[in-house]
């Protein structure tokens, strides 16, 4: 019996130190080789959803600068301000970048992209009169949720200022991966810098 019971505890004592270490190597092994492969899923998750994200808000400004137009200028109203943004850190400065993108929030003319698109707290009139078969007012949200920060933590920035001007691109700039600001400001034409991303804001109809 304790012969039988000696065989037993030897079949089912598990693995020795050398199988175990041999076990941890390959698994270490086909971790390190799966690393990349799951970086790189990673990064371009963030950035297609960062490009994603840029094009709705650039829709959405869209749809509302055609709907509140006549109402712009108004106290607060987005033709008072020359940048607006979202939640988020202030990107960096990179080469190519104008400063014009880093103007704090609470400063004269930068402004909340949620005040405007998101919860109408400037006060549009949400019932002016009619004007060619179409009611104009604000008739958000533009956007069912808040404006959050990128997918590298930095704010989406648009310049509202070429809305005003007319002869510039209106766009929506993400600093992307590398945290800075790689884009002109104004322009006719405005071509992303380094890594950032941009979408155009189309003028409305």
């Amino acid at each position: 019996m304790r012969t039988s019971a000696t065989h037993l505890l030897k079949s089912v004592r598990g693995f020795t130190i050398a199988e175990m270490a041999m076990m941890l190597t390959v698994t270490t092994i086909v971790a390190g080789a799966a690393a990349p492969a799951v970086q790189d899923y990673v990064a371009q998750a963030r950035y297609t959803r960062a490009l994603h994200d840029a094009r709705a808000i650039a829709t959405a400004v869209s749809r509302f600068e055609g709907d509140v137009l006549g109402q712009s200028a108004r106290a607060r109203g987005w033709a008072t301000f020359d940048l607006l943004v979202g939640e988020g850190a202030t990107p960096g400065l990179g080469a190519g970048g104008d400063r014009l993108w880093l103007a704090p929030l609470g400063a004269a003319r930068v402004g909340l992209l949620d005040e405007h698109l998101v919860t109408n707290a400037v006060g549009y009139s949400s019932n002016p009169p009619r004007q060619a078969n179409f009611i104009r007012g604000w008739h958000g949200p533009y956007i069912e949720s808040g404006i959050g920060p990128d997918p590298w933590g930095n704010r989406y920035a648009i310049n509202v200022k070429a809305l005003a001007d007319g002869g510039s691109c209106t766009v929506v700039v993400s600093a992307g991966p590398n945290g800075k600001i790689e884009t002109t400001y104004d322009g006719a034409v405005i071509v992303p810098g380094g890594d950032d991303l941009v979408a155009l804001v189309a003028p409305p109809r």
